[in-house]
């Protein structure tokens, strides 16, 4: 598989996280926010995996994913943002499969991306 996979996945992750913390600015309570942080976390901690992968340790986060999604939440209001958000997450775990495949620790961050969809639909679920 080519290693540039690896790095544009690494790159995901890093910008995950500065996703997550746009969406905890504007969360409602304590609790949404402190979930949201600790999903963004867990995000740092799937980059840093594919780190030891890459061994490119050169790459930064970038707002790539938080810009578009803070002006979606502005439009379109916190539960829409969390579903799409959701099937974002969802998908990844079928996007890291063949990844998995050679590198089995993998596995552990397409799971744990099933959980973060799973949280932020109920998340959106919870919004009145």
């Amino acid at each position: 598989m080519n290693p540039k996979i690896y790095q544009t996945f690494q790159q995901s992750e890093l910008d995950a996280v500065l996703m997550y913390h746009a969406l905890a600015q504007n969360a409602k309570s304590d609790a949404e926010k402190a979930l949201l942080l600790r999903l963004g976390a867990i995000e740092g901690k799937h980059a840093a995996v594919l780190r030891g992968i890459t061994e490119n340790g050169e790459l930064q986060p970038t707002d790539a994913m938080a810009k578009p999604i803070a002006l979606l939440e502005r439009f379109a209001g916190r539960r829409v943002t969390y579903f799409l958000v959701s099937l974002g997450e969802k998908a990844a775990y079928y996007l890291y499969q063949p990844l998995a495949k050679q590198h089995p620790e993998l596995q552990t961050n397409a799971k744990e991306e099933t959980e973060h969809g799973d949280t932020l639909q109920w998340l959106a679920k919870a919004i009145k």
